[in-house]
């Protein structure tokens, strides 16, 4: 007597393939799945700042906040920031994103000092440098002013991967603000939103 075959049909084969891919897409997008729902863009930095960490915390208040400074468009909010300081936002950008300011030191510090301004993104496992400068005092009583534009495509939007959904996870974005003596650096109206034609210097690469 012959042995009967253990061949599977071949509809019932497509059907275990079809349930296969199935299972590996939903474990894939439950690994990618962040505790909070995706932040609404345009994010504005500024009004994020209250759930943002600051540090170091017992002298906040003193050495980062909001303030009105006599940007390159005129009066604008902006958050400044003074040596040593450090400012963490949780973010989720389900778009294509890039962040975009105005940066400059402010005059009336001492031009002895140094002072010094990173931003990267970390997601507690890596951390990468997006923007690395030493900024050098002003020439005279006003502060010189000018724009940059931060790349973040690649912590946000979709992507053509089953496993890698950036979009999906919460993100570190770290501005570290170091330096010495009495100075300090003024960010107007720091913003992630979606990719624009806005004039901007790209951020240089660490």
């Amino acid at each position: 007597m012959r042995p009967q075959s253990r061949d599977y049909p071949r509809r019932n084969r497509g059907a275990i393939r079809t349930a296969l891919a199935a299972a590996v897409l939903a474990a894939g997008a439950a690994g990618c799945v962040p505790d909070r729902v995706a932040t609404p863009m345009p994010i504005d930095l500024l009004r994020e700042l209250p759930r943002a960490a600051r540090g170091p915390a017992a002298e906040a208040d003193e050495r980062i906040r909001v303030e009105l400074v006599d940007g390159p468009d005129g009066v604008r909010p902006a958050l400044v920031m003074h040596p040593t300081s450090r400012v963490i936002w949780q973010v989720q950008m389900a778009e294509r994103a890039e962040l975009r300011t105005t940066i400059a030191r402010l005059p009336g510090s001492d031009p002895g000092a140094t002072l010094s301004v990173r931003l990267g993104v970390s997601d507690e496992r890596i951390y990468e440098d997006h923007f690395r400068e030493t900024l050098d005092p002003p020439p005279g009583d006003t502060a010189s002013w000018r724009p940059i534009t931060i790349d973040l495509s690649l912590y946000s939007g979709p992507k053509w991967s089953l496993f890698h959904q950036p979009s999906r996870r919460l993100w570190s974005l770290v501005l570290n603000v170091q330096g010495d003596g009495q100075t300090a650096v003024a960010l107007v109206e720091p913003v992630i939103s979606a990719p624009s034609n806005r004039p901007g210097r790209p951020a240089r690469s660490p």
